[in-house]
């Protein structure tokens, strides 16, 4: 089964999907640190949401996790007002969206495993930035994340790694990870391995921004799958830039180890603030980019929906 913020569904009924992306961003130190990554509109959020759909969108795994402004609730709202196919993350991000009182520094891994796991029995915690409580949402998460920065951990991000493996392995639920270097990744699936999580059990998000073709391929063949995750944000990187590195592993017969996403985590990304190019632009823009750039269908349900219907199977 896979998990939505409404219930389990049969992985065969999740569509096209933005596996890394961000409806709700409420508070916490991220906010802090910029505040155009606040995104706390629920009605913001249903517009841009029935953009997606009306595009050919049928599915968004919404990356916020633990203490950093997750708004499970909202979630749920969106899901049951549009129908868009959504999956909420528990897990933890990277050091430096956690302040040095904030709970997650004080907790000790075998306490914030549980507190993953406790989120997959028992719903999400309603607060954003505090720990869960007894007050949860209907929400279960779909995916547990972890964040480390550059080449080598943090301490704090060493012990959230093992706690996600270690929940990850209880659980069953699909790990997805920001990453920032290569060599970062490789550290990631390691530290998950050696915790019981299978590399084809890991979602990497953000390799378009630090691996060329041949470090995508080489992380492919380790049975993790790549999340190439900059589009839209032209003003970083061309689209078709990310769509020649898809491309490439397609050539190398690794198509099915590549989903995509937008990571669209700010407000000036989003229509609905005023901006753009919104939630839309990977099914409106992108995908007419790749079928003209040479994609055959076949090609295009494999990344889309045969590739996240498999890594997103609770097992």
């Amino acid at each position: 089964m896979i998990t939505s913020v409404l219930g389990d569904i049969d992985p065969e009924s999740l569509g096209p999907t933005d596996c890394h992306d961000h409806l709700f961003i409420r508070g916490g130190h991220a906010v802090a640190l910029e505040p155009g990554y606040l995104l706390d509109d629920v009605s913001a959020a249903v517009a841009e949401a029935e953009t997606v759909l009306a595009a050919g969108g049928a599915a968004l795994v919404d990356c916020m996790p633990l203490g950093v402004g997750r708004d499970a609730d909202g979630l749920v709202e969106v899901a049951s007002r549009t129908g868009l196919t959504l999956l909420g993350a528990s897990g933890f991000h990277r050091d430096a969206f956690y302040p040095d009182d904030h709970w997650v520094r004080r907790s000790d891994t075998d306490t914030l495993a549980a507190i993953i796991v406790s989120e997959h029995l028992r719903g999400m915690g309603r607060d954003g930035v505090a720990p869960p409580d007894d007050d949860r949402s209907s929400a279960r998460p779909g995916v547990i994340k972890v964040a480390t920065s550059g080449e080598t951990p943090t301490e704090l991000e060493r012990r959230l790694l093992v706690a996600v493996g270690l929940a990850a392995a209880e659980t069953g639920l699909p790990v997805i990870t920001h990453t920032e270097t290569v060599a970062g990744a490789r550290v990631q699936l390691a530290a998950l391995a050696d915790r019981g999580v299978p590399a084809d059990r890991v979602v990497l998000s953000h390799m378009d921004r630090h691996a060329d073709a041949a470090e995508l391929a080489e992380i492919c063949r380790t049975g993790a799958t790549v999340c190439l995750d900059w589009l839209g944000r032209t003003d970083r990187r061309p689209d078709e830039v990310i769509v020649r590195l898809a491309a490439s592993l397609v050539e190398a017969g690794l198509g099915d180890r590549v989903v995509l996403g937008q990571d669209l985590a700010r407000r000036a990304y989003w229509r609905s603030y005023g901006g753009g190019p919104g939630l839309a632009h990977l099914f409106a823009t992108v995908l007419p980019l790749m079928t003209r750039m040479g994609f055959d269908r076949k090609e295009l349900d494999t990344i889309l929906v045969a590739t996240p219907r498999r890594v997103f199977d609770r097992r």
